[in-house]
């Protein structure tokens, strides 16, 4: 919410004044209930004469407003995966909808149900933050295919100007859908790795900021970050975690492991993460995550798990 009143040029007072929210509880920046997020909405509107200041706000949206959706979402490597890590990461912290990834003959896209019809802002600001970012990404102003909403009709033309086509109004659910031939545009900043790390530690970083990290986790951010800088080594990883070889070793002893063992869990996981959840070729992964030779990496998968990466891929027991 601090982002929306920056975005619109408001103050937090004024906000709280009109939405009848106390202000610490939005100095706070804690998950508001459906109810006080709904009064929020209402404030706002209420302060900015402005019915759909949802889709405005949306529109202003950076990168680095986003949190972890907006790096997420960046470095992906094109339309169609972008898609599956919004929707991956916005069901983390969309408590009061259901969002899902929506596929037909035609187009693909996103679907967020509303719990009530009682405002557009909160699906406004979504779609429009979402085509802003790949819009920024691709370096293209990409149109959506089509718009279904489930509010009644509004003003049609702001809606026409930022997002390049029209609702249809009063639909069962509302969605953001794009045409097929939109889904291989290449993203600008593609880094699958990254992409997937951010991903996968969406939720530790969506968590409240008095949650402690775990070592595990920490170390695995860290080993991303070096493996995607172009080399994961020991030396490499304690710089990413602000410290030095020997304290890390160190670490990883206290925790009864080493880093040769860390390294090979996480090169396990995500292996088999790509071999269950990708299409990717098996050379392509060895490749990705820094094997000599789809040998090697069949080598190692084999140590790991006794299995081969083709026999996992084919869904053999």
């Amino acid at each position: 919410m601090l982002t929306w009143t920056r975005i619109l040029g408001l103050s937090l007072v004024e906000v709280a004044h009109a939405s009848g929210l106390p202000r610490a509880t939005l100095e706070a920046a804690e998950e508001l209930s459906y109810e006080e997020t709904l009064k929020l909405w209402t404030g706002i509107e209420a302060l900015t004469g402005d019915p759909v200041w949802g889709i405005h706000a949306g529109a202003q949206f950076t990168i680095d407003q986003m949190g972890v959706v907006g790096p997420a979402l960046a470095h992906a490597t094109h339309l169609d995966a972008a898609l599956d890590v919004l929707v991956r990461v916005m069901n983390l912290f969309v408590r009061n909808a259901k969002i899902r990834r929506i596929d037909t003959e035609r187009c693909a896209g996103f679907e967020y149900v509303m719990p009530t019809l009682r405002s557009r802002q909160g699906a406004d600001t979504i779609f429009a933050a979402a085509v802003a970012l790949i819009r920024h990404c691709t370096g293209e102003c990409v149109v959506p295919h089509a718009i279904e909403h489930q509010m009644p009709r509004q003003s049609e033309d702001e809606y026409l100007r930022i997002f390049g086509v029209v609702p249809r109004w009063d639909r069962p659910t509302t969605q953001l859908l794009f045409a097929r031939a939109d889904l291989a545009r290449p993203f600008r900043g593609a880094s699958p790795v990254l992409a997937e790390l951010l991903s996968e530690h969406a939720p530790r970083l969506l968590a409240p900021s008095g949650q402690p990290s775990s070592f595990d986790q920490d170390f695995a951010c860290a080993f991303w970050r070096a493996h995607e800088s172009g080399g994961a080594t020991l030396e490499a990883v304690a710089e990413a975690m602000e410290t030095t070889a020997r304290t890390l070793q160190r670490k990883l002893a206290a925790q009864k492991t080493s880093f040769a063992a860390m390294r090979a869990e996480l090169l396990h996981r995500r292996t088999t993460q790509l071999l269950t959840e990708s299409t990717l070729p098996i050379d392509t992964i060895a490749e990705r995550l820094g094997y000599s030779s789809r040998a090697a990496l069949e080598r190692a998968y084999r140590r790991w798990s006794g299995r081969t990466p083709h026999a996992v891929r084919a869904g053999a027991v």
